[in-house]
């Protein structure tokens, strides 16, 4: 069975509604005009959708874990690149420009924190969030090496509440 045009719309309406809360820092603290293309945040939707229906059926069972999730969001999200920004890089500082250059790996962090409910900014050190973003820009990863990080992230999490209560 396939992703349904309402699941897609609802996945496509979600991402929307994130950017928009991504993207209020952007438009406030820094001056900074981003958008989302939205052919390719549909196409995120659609893939997104067509790869959790695909391991749903494959498995048989009804949603796949966190990671998983997680993983095939930031597969489609790096791999089409929806958010877009029209300034010259040239003419910024380096701050600026950088938060610019690399707003489409901070979007897909952003949103993958939103749908695994894993708070980047207190679960990952400066290093691993620079690593992140780097391996996210740079390298050519793919849906497991995600599907690993991102459940050693939310396992350790949840070890780590664990044994805070013991």
């Amino acid at each position: 069975m396939s992703a349904t045009v309402a699941e897609i719309e609802a996945i496509y309406n979600r991402l929307d509604r994130l950017f928009a809360d991504f993207a209020e820092p952007y438009k406030g603290e820094l001056s900074l005009e981003i958008g989302i293309d939205p052919i390719e945040l549909g196409n995120v939707a659609r893939s997104y959708a067509y790869d959790i229906h695909r391991y749903k059926d494959f498995h048989e069972i009804k949603i796949p874990d966190r990671a998983r999730r997680g993983a095939y969001l930031c597969k489609w999200l790096m791999r089409l690149r929806p958010v877009v920004y029209s300034a010259d890089v040239e003419q910024l500082s380096t701050e600026r420009a950088t938060m610019l250059l690399l707003v489409n790996e901070l979007f897909a962090m952003y949103a993958i924190s939103a749908l695994m409910k894993i708070d980047f900014e207190q679960t990952l050190s400066t290093e691993m969030g620079n690593i992140l973003l780097y391996s996210l820009r740079y390298r050519a990863s793919s849906e497991d090496s995600f599907i690993l990080f991102l459940a050693f992230l939310y396992l350790d999490g949840q070890l780590g509440k664990a044994a805070a209560k013991a």
